[in-house]
C-alpha cells in the first residue's frame, strides 16, 4: 500500500498541471495496480496537496488580488461603484473574475456530479477523453482559431466560458489544464495570462470540493489517512516542479505537442480495458 501510496502521488504531482489529465491516469493506473481506494475522496486529497505547488508559484498574484479586494470592499463603502473598480483595478478585476469563472463550474459540479463519479470507475471511458483532450491541444497551434490576439486581460464572458470548461473537465481524462488553458487562447488571450487564470481559477475548486468532501474523510481508518499523507507530500513536490515546466511550455507556444503523447497512451487504454 505503501509504494502504492506513493506512485499514485507521484502521477498526480506530475500530471496535476501537466495538460495530460491528472484524473485521467490516477483511474488508469488504479486499473492497473487493481488498488482499492476512496475514490473521489483520495483523489479530491491529492489535488488539495497540489495547491501549494500553485501557492508557492503564483503567491505574488494571490496576496496581490487579496489586499485589493480587500482595499475595494473599503472603496465600496465610500461610495465608488463596483464597475469603476473592476474596470481600473487590475487585481481586483482578477479576483472578481475567478468568482464569475467559479460559478458555471459550481452548477456543472453539482449538476452532474453523480454520473461523473461513476466514470472514476471506468479507465476506459479516461482513454477516449485522453484522445478528446490531445485534439483539443493540437488545435492550438492554430492561430485563426483564436478570436482576438494576446489579449493582456479576460472578460466576464471570457471567465465564464473557461469556468465551464473547467466544470466539463471532472471528467476523468479531461486535462483541467490543458482544455482551460487552450480555451482562454481560443479567445485570443496572451499565453501567460491563460495559464496563470486557469490555475488560479482552481483554487476555488478545490477548496470547494474539500469542504463538500470533508465528511467522508473522517470516516477513514488511520492507517489510510497516513498513505493519504503520504502520497499528498510527494504529489506537492512534484507537482511544483510540473507547474514550472508547463509554464515555460506554454509561453513557448508548445501546448499542442502533449497530442503526440495523449493519442497513443488514450488508444492503448481503450484497447486494454474494452
Amino acid at each position: 500500500m505503501l509504494i502504492k501510496s506513493i506512485v499514485l502521488g507521484l502521477i498526480q504531482g506530475l500530471t496535476e498541471f501537466l495538460p495530460i489529465s491528472s484524473s485521467g491516469h490516477l483511474v488508469i493506473f488504479k486499473g492497473f495496480l487493481d488498488m482499492e481506494t476512496q475514490g473521489v475522496i483520495w483523489e479530491i486529497a491529492l489535488h488539495f496537496s497540489t495547491l501549494l505547488a500553485i501557492f508557492a508559484v503564483f503567491y505574488k498574484d494571490i496576496f496581490m488580488m487579496l489586499k485589493s479586494a480587500c482595499q475595494s470592499c473599503k472603496k465600496l463603502f465610500s461610495g465608488e461603484s463596483l464597475i469603476n473598480i473592476f474596470k481600473n483595478d487590475p487585481h481586483t478585476r482578477l479576483f472578481l473574475l475567478i468568482i464569475i469563472g467559479t460559478m458555471p463550474t459550481v452548477i456543472i459540479a453539482f449538476s452532474f456530479r453523480n454520473a461523473l463519479e461513476t466514470l472514476f470507475s471506468r479507465p476506459g471511458i479516461a482513454g477516449y477523453m485522453l484522445i478528446v483532450t490531445g485534439t483539443v491541444l493540437w488545435f492550438t497551434k492554430f492561430d485563426f482559431l483564436k478570436t482576438k490576439n494576446n489579449k493582456k486581460s479576460l472578460g466576464i464572458f471570457d471567465a465564464l466560458i473557461i469556468g465551464a470548461v473547467q466544470g466539463l473537465a471532472i471528467t476523468p481524462g479531461i486535462s483541467r489544464s490543458g482544455t482551460t488553458i487552450a480555451t482562454a487562447t481560443f479567445r485570443g488571450v496572451d499565453r501567460e495570462t491563460a495559464a496563470r487564470f486557469s490555475f488560479l481559477l482552481v483554487i476555488p475548486a478545490i477548496l470547494g470540493a474539500m469542504a463538500m468532501m470533508a465528511k467522508d474523510t473522517i470516516t477513514l481508518q488511520s492507517g489510510e489517512i497516513s498513505f493519504l499523507i503520504i502520497g499528498s507530500v510527494v504529489a506537492a513536490i512534484s507537482g511544483y516542479i510540473s507547474l514550472r515546466i508547463l509554464i515555460r511550455i506554454v509561453n513557448n507556444g508548445k501546448l499542442h505537442l502533449f497530442s503526440y503523447y495523449l493519442w497513443p497512451v488514450g488508444l492503448l487504454v481503450i484497447f486494454y480495458f474494452t
